[in-house]
Parts: structure tokens; sequence; C-alpha cells
């Protein structure tokens, strides 16, 4: 058997001719899982995660059995970070062939070999044990290694020492040692530079300037090279070593080429999120932004149907523990979710209902643990957490596997596993606590110590694909040409055990405890690794230069510095390649001029129009009929994944639903009085409180608290404010969020109730509140949360005040009364805005510049626009004087349009989420 060996070779290693059946290409770890399987040895691989919880709770017990000692203070203010820098230490002494002994040994190392006698009872073998227990082994069972033949990287005397005493002993067995060949030396300026390099030669030399054999690409920045060398065939390359290949993926991707496999460095995936997102749903109060990204998963353990619906509830209802989001779930439980084929549907409702009940109880396990409790929690119960991080690690691993058969799945079964990882040493964490309650922070602190940035794969290899491996060191046989990228930087190197101050490292070594790797062989090793492609390419070698990298300049790498510095025409090499203009296709820019005034559209007649509208999408199909056409009628919206509203809509949602709590009349009363209203106002901030944690959850995050607390304050003046205007105008309530119906004829599709009969509607909406004064006539108020007060008094004065008129005819036919008096009440102002007259120091009457009937001219606005749009026009924007509507305006009674005095255009849609068309 050959094995190829190197402590560097990992992952992808260039072989000349693939690996044959008796050929082995494998590091330190692999030799030593090849040399247990035939000496009849297996130890368990404990995940990094896991080794950290362990080394935690041995830490714990060492401390509570030692409380005075050096690590305590730290250990009590950062624990498991703590713990996981003392395993750190704890694995680079070990691998220095340390076992934890030393009577006279103090400070920081006396607490790892206190820490060690805890650690060893739960660990089990690490890799420095796993060595030597090989080591002896191999000489205890006197293995026969006749027939192994180990071809080394580099010179076995550069080795660190356990590794070079494990070679020693397998050569006493019989195996034979040998090092990898290296490339031919002839006259070409390859090997000329090889021989300065590798050699250690001083004096400068000149080379020849019509032999190619070592080039230098220089490139601007990381992009440009990548483009250009993405784009060139350069089929005869054997292998290209590339630490960073993930944007030259991206560009064989683009241009349709063959990927070659990367990885993204320093990254979070989105599937590992699931451990944090999950954990944080314990904290209190309840983090509802990240319920939502929780929901939103695209791999979860619950039903993705269900997940939906229950984000759109609460983002609807502005939170989650309200009436909607536990109906909710009551019905995903009670099977109303569940999927039924053709053959389910024709069964009988009792047959249906049998299939619904089959997995109740699973589906309540689930919404059990791994939703958050509908009822407020104080304190987050021990056991829960548990069970939450049992279960979800169970789920990632067993999905994981579903996934296996699916090529494509790769990386999502990697980020699977590490969330299972993750779960597995918070579980192990939380064996350390003995109470029956945790403190949020204490499981923040251990999440963010477990959950790290990683190297997670970006792409797999394809088929016919470049070879690339990721470091210099990756290349075990000789390559007829080889371009080696990210040559710059100084590719330093930490010492083993660097973290030990001098006087401790002296200890050690004058105590024979450690047998440290020596600094002159290291530095040996690491030069001779580096320059790998240097001694195993025969032909040619480009080097590839970024001069920047991520905006900063970069570092020369030493070998770029020795060639400038001892080849006399160097400059006569470096290249600086662009990609061939004669060669790309030609891109014809796109000038988006904008839609014109009127947009012409086939198929008109297969609008569906609703059989009533409402007065909000009255004024956008009076006003902008382009809108309401995408949004209404096409359904054609910006909405993606359900999102909580921002802060200022919260607000106005929040103000809504407190005043329909305190004003609303009782269940079964006519009216809510001003005295009734002023005794439940003694309840405000329950009231208050409640409604935040219901339809304003979004407050109650950490960044919005001085928000919240203002809001809190506002809205209690404004309540008071409104109560005082009703009393100063003899007001009672009739109403909050009323429903209102009216026929107004707008020529819109009959509405027909269950039954089958017409109803007598075309139009509805909600009135934030309705009230009657001392003569018993009804009275609208519409509340809004806006800094924009001017705005609201243009409306009134202008007589465009949209709602408020439509509400007085909806309210009108209801009571069959008309309502003479109608209002804004504006928050946090709290002040009260009307044409009519309203008594009272915050009540501001408004003079209107006309007393048009803009009810019957946005009648006759809709039926306008209803037959344009049936005709296939819909109006855009344009100048004002040229649209037909305003045209039209006049002779039909349309409701006018406003024309922006600036550009002389129809003004537009401040809400518009269709802007792009009209720019």
């Amino acid at each position: 058997m050959k094995i190829l060996f190197s402590p560097e070779y990992s992952g992808h290693v260039f072989t000349q001719s693939g690996v044959m059946m008796d050929t082995v290409v494998t590091n330190t770890t692999g030799l030593i899982d090849l040399l247990e399987l035939r000496l009849g040895l297996h130890y368990e691989d404990i995940p990094t995660q896991e080794r950290v919880a362990h080394y935690y709770d041995a830490v714990s017990k060492y401390m509570d059995a030692n409380p005075q000692n050096v690590m305590a203070e730290s250990f009590k203010n950062a624990g498991l970070s703590t713990a996981k820098a003392m395993l750190g230490w704890r694995e680079e002494l070990r691998s220095a062939d340390w076992d934890f002994e030393g009577a006279e040994i103090n400070g920081r190392l006396s607490v790892l070999i206190g820490v060690e006698d805890y650690f060893r009872k739960q660990d089990g073998c690490d890799m420095a044990g796993r060595l030597h227990i090989v080591k002896d082994q191999v000489g205890f069972q006197k293995l026969d290694c006749s027939d192994i033949t180990l071809m080394l990287a580099c010179d076995k005397d550069l080795l660190k020492p356990s590794i070079l005493s494990l070679l020693f002993v397998l050569e006493q067995q019989g195996a034979k040692v040998e090092l990898l060949p290296v490339a031919e030396n002839t006259d070409n300026n390859l090997s000329k530079v090889r021989k300065l390099i590798t050699e250690g030669k001083q004096g400068k030399i000149k080379l020849d300037e019509n032999d190619e054999s070592l080039l230098i690409y220089q490139f601007a920045d990381e992009r440009s090279a990548c483009e250009y060398l993405a784009y060139q065939r350069m089929d005869d390359i054997d292998v290209w070593v590339n630490a960073d290949n993930k944007q030259m993926d991206n560009w064989l991707m683009l241009m349709n080429k063959a990927m070659t496999g990367s990885v993204t460095a320093d990254c979070t995936p989105q599937l590992t999120q699931l451990f944090v997102m999950g954990l944080g749903l314990f904290s209190t109060p309840l983090n509802v932004s990240t319920l939502i990204e929780w929901l939103n998963m695209p791999v979860h353990p619950i039903d993705r149907y269900f997940r939906e619906k229950l984000a759109e509830a609460i983002v609807t209802e502005g939170g989650y523990r309200n009436e909607a989001c536990r109906k909710l779930i009551k019905a995903y439980i009670d099977g109303k979710f569940v999927f039924l084929n053709d053959e389910q549907k024709a069964l009988s409702v009792e047959e249906q209902q049998k299939i619904r009940e089959k997995d109740r109880k699973k589906r309540q396990k689930v919404i059990d643990i791994f939703l958050p409790s509908l009822e407020s929690v104080k304190e987050i119960n021990t056991d829960r957490v548990r069970h939450f991080v049992s279960e979800l690690s169970g789920w990632s691993r067993q999905r994981a596997h579903l996934m296996g058969d699916d090529l494509n799945n790769a990386q999502w079964i990697e980020q699977l596993m590490t969330v299972s990882s993750m779960c597995d040493a918070l579980h192990i964490l939380l064996g350390t606590v003995h109470t029956s309650t945790i403190d949020y922070k204490t499981i923040d602190s251990w999440m963010s110590t477990i959950y790290e940035k990683g190297s997670y794969t970006n792409a797999v290899a394809e088929r016919g694909c470049r070879m690339v491996v990721d470091s210099p060191a990756k290349i075990a046989a000789v390559a007829k040409k080889t371009v080696w990228m990210g040559v710059e930087g100084d590719d330093s190197i930490a010492q083993e055990c660097a973290f030990l101050y001098p006087s401790e490292k002296k200890e050690l070594i004058e105590q024979h405890e450690i047998h440290p790797w020596d600094e002159a062989c290291e530095n040996s090793y690491y030069e001779y690794m580096r320059m790998t492609p240097l001694r195993m390419t025969q032909d040619q070698l480009i080097l590839v230069v970024c001069m920047t990298r991520g905006g900063e300049t970069t570092l020369k790498h030493p070998l770029i510095v020795r060639l400038e510095q001892q080849v006399e025409n160097i400059g006569k090499f470096i290249k600086t390649p662009k990609l061939d203009v004669e060669n790309m296709n030609e891109v014809k820019p796109v000038v988006n001029t904008g839609l014109p005034m009127e947009l012409q559209f086939d198929h008109a007649d297969k609008l569906k129009w609703p059989d009533h509208l409402s007065p909000t999408s009255i004024d956008t199909l009076a006003e902008h009929p382009f809108d309401y056409l995408m949004e209404r009628m096409l359904n054609i919206t910006a909405d993606g994944k359900a999102q909580m509203a921002d802060v200022k809509t919260t607000k106005g949602n929040v103000a809504h639903a407190v005043i329909e709590a305190l004003f609303s009349p009782e269940e079964g009363k006519r009216y809510a009085v001003p005295a009734e209203i002023e005794k439940r106002m003694e309840h405000y901030d329950a009231i208050y409180n409640k409604v935040v944690e219901a339809k304003g959850a979004i407050l109650q995050l950490a960044e919005n608290k001085l928000t919240e607390k203002l809001l809190h304050e506002q809205l209690r003046v404004c309540l008071d404010t409104l109560l005082e205007i009703l009393k100063d105008n003899s007001l009672k309530v009739t109403g909050c969020e009323q429903y209102v119906e009216a026929q107004m004829n707008l020529g819109l599709p009959e509405a027909l109730d269950k039954e089958g009969n017409k109803k007598e509607r075309d139009m509805l909406g909600f009135i934030d509140m309705t009230l009657e004064d001392e003569d018993g006539h009804p009275v609208v108020f519409d509340f809004k949360w806006t800094t924009w007060a001017k705005g609201y008094q243009d409306k009134l004065s202008s007589n465009r005040s949209i709602q408020l008129e439509l509400y007085r005819i909806m309210l009108g036919q209801k009571t069959k009364d008309e309502v003479k008096r109608v209002a804004y009440f504006l928050m946090p102002d709290a002040r009260l805005y009307s044409k009519e007259l309203f008594k009272g120091r915050h009540c501001t009457q408004i003079i209107s510049d006309n007393d048009d009937l803009i009810v019957e001219e946005l009648k006759q606005s809709v039926i306008y626009r209803k037959q344009q749009l049936e005709s296939g026009v819909v109006e855009t924007n344009g100048e004002y004087e040229e649209l037909q509507y305003v045209k039209d305006t006049q002779d039909k009674g349309l409701f006018p349009l406003e024309q922006d005095e600036e550009t002389g255009m129809k003004k537009g849609n401040f809400f518009t989420q269709y802007g792009l068309f009209n720019s």
C-alpha cells in the first residue's frame, strides 16, 4: 500500500493520474484512522461544540471544588468563552505531548491540570491520545507494515515530534518512508528560479525573456482576476491553487462553465440560524421579529403552509399573543390544515374528521415544542429549553438523513448537521443547571459562544471542471502547468503553544513535561510547504497577484519579494492581462422612458370586479387607477414574506386598539357616556400593555423601548383630550371600528348572501368611532396617528376628505339620519379638525374652499374608471391638462385630480408601490 502523507492533505489534493486502489492520500488524522483499522481500535469522534460543552462542565466542577484560582474571575464573568479558550490551550499542550502532570507547576497551568481530572472522565480519547495509543500498539502487536510505503511531502525531520515518533515506529515494523518526487530541473526559467529559492542561493540572476515557464499575472483586484481567468479556457492547466475559490465559481457559473467546488468562509448560513432563532423564542418579552424569521425558514419542523398563515396573522394583528393567532393554532391542531386528496374529499364528513384527528397528538406536540407559549411567561423553564434543543437536534439529524439521497441537498445537510451538533452541545451545558428556571442571559451567552461563523459549501464540483486545491501544500504530484492564485500576504502562522508565557514554556521544557516542535524546524516546515507549487511544477507556473483585496492594498508574498530582489529582469515577466473586448457581446442599454399617459392592454374582459368597494379603494380607483389595477385586480404587489409593519404604522394600530378597548359601549348597551369611559381610564396601563403584546409586539423590542415609553405617555394625553372633547360637546360613543355599508349604484356585480339573495350594498367600511350628539344625531371621528397635520387640514380646506365624506353617507344610510358633523382626530397632536363646529380648546374648524358634493363626483369617477378599464385603457401619469380624465371632469361631473404645480404633471400617489413605472 502506498500512502501519500502530509499533515496538510485534506479535501481535494492534486495527484497526477488520480488515486489508484492501493494508494491513499491522507493527513495525520487519516493515517491514525487507517492504523486503528489495522489494529482493531475504534474511538468515537466528538464534535467540537460538544467537547467545548464537556470542558465547560469540567471547569465548572473544578471551580466549585477550588474557588480560589487565577482563572476563577475570568470564568465567573465569561464562563463558556473562558472554558473554550482554556480548551484551545489544552489541545495545543496535548499536541506537544503534555500529559498534565507536574507537581511544582503553578498559575493557569495548574488550573489546566486540575480541570483535566474532570475532563478525562467524559471526553474519551483525544487525537493526541489516539496517536500515542496507536504508536504503542504498533510496537506491542508487532504490526506488519512491510507492505506500507509512506510518501512524504517534506523531509521527515521537519515534522512535529509526535508525528516523527510515529513514523519511526512504523519504520521499525517494516514500513518504507520516502519523499514524493519533485519536478526535474531543466534549462527553463522556472528551474532557475526553483534552484534560487529552494537552495537559498544569494546574488542575482537574469531570466530568458523568450521563456514563459514563469509568469506573474498582476490584477487590480480579485474581481478582475477571477473574471479574466474564468473567461479564459486554459484547458492545459493541470492544477489551480486558490485558497478562496468562491468568487471564481460565481464567475464560472455566470459564464455557464463547470464550477470547481468552493466554500464560503466566515459565514452563518440560513439553516444554521434555526439554532439561534429557536432559542430566541425564549426571550422575554417575546421578540416577534425573531418569531417571524423563525416561521419563514425554508426548512422547518412545522408544516410550511400553516407557518405562512401564522406569520401573516402575526403581521396583520401586530403581535402573537392575540385571539387571531390562538384560533389559527387551534385550527392547525384540529387538523383544519390537513390536505385531503380527491378520494378523501368524497368521503363522509365523519370519515374526513377521522383523517384530520389521526395525527392530532403529533401536531399538538410540535406546537408545544416549536412555538412560544400563547400566554406571557415571566420565567424560563429549564426543562422546556432542554426538551426544545433535544427535539430540534433529533429533527435536524433525521431531516438531514432523509435528504441524503439527493446530491443537490449537500449544503442543507451540512447545515442541518451543524444545527444538531450545536443543540447537543447546549443540551450538555443545560445538564450543569440544577435549578427549575434559567436566566435568558445565560442561554444567550452560551448560544453566542457555541454559534460561530464557519466555512460552508458554496458550490460542489461539477463534471468536467478544473482541478482546484485550496492550499499550495496540497499538490502531491508533479504538474506540467500550475496557476497559483492569491500570491500575496505574508502567510504568517502562529507558533505552536504561542499562548504560553516564555517563563511557562521554559518551566515545562525544563521539567520535560512537553516536547514542543523546534521553532526553527516549524518555520522551515511551513516555508517548505508554502513553496510546494514551485517544486512540483515542471513546465509553467503562473503566479496571480492582486494589488488590492476588499479595497485594501495587499502585502507582498515572500516569493514575490525574493523574485524582485534576486531576478534582475523580473519586470519583463509581469503581465497585466485584460479581457479581449472583440470577443465580448455588445449589450444594448435599455432606456426606460416610463409608461405613456394612457396604457392600452388586451383581455380586459378577463378582469374580475369585486361586488363592493371601500372608501380607500374608491379613492385609489378615482385618482390612481393604475395602482388600483395592479394591486386590487391583478394582485401584483411588492409583498414578499410576511414582515412586521414599521414602528410608525404599529403605533397607529395600537392607538386604535386601545381606544376601541376603552371607549366602546359595553356589550348589550347602545352607547358609552364620558363618565363611564373616565372610570375605565383608571385601567389604562393594564389595557395598554395587553394591547401592545397583542397588536404592537414590535414595540417590545429593545431598540424600540424608548419609542414604546413615549407612545404610552402620548397616547394617554390623547385619550384624556378625546374624553374632554366628548364632554365639551355632549357626545356619546355608539361604536368603535363600526361596520357600515351603503348602496351607491357603482355598477359593480351583484352581491349575494349565502342563500343567493341579492344584497343592497356596493360599498362597505369600518368607521373608527361613531358618536351621537345631545340631539341624537350621528357623528363620525376618524383617527390618524401622524406628524403631517397640515395634510389633513388641506384635505378639509380643499374639500378632498374622501373617507370622511363617504363615511358620512354610509352612516347616514345606516342610521336613517343625516350625519351633520365628521372630523379627524390627529394623534399625537391630540387635536380635532373638522369643517363643522365643535366646542372646546382642542378643536379647530377648517373653512372649505368649495362645497361641491364630492360623493356624487366620486360615484361618477368610479363609473368612468370602470368603463376605461373594461375597454382596455388605464391612466398612468402625464401632463395634467393632457389627461382625458381631466378633459372630461367638468362635463361628466368627475372628482377633480390634483396637479403638481412644480412639474405640471398629475400629482402622484405618495404611497404607491409602482413608482418604477412612472419614473
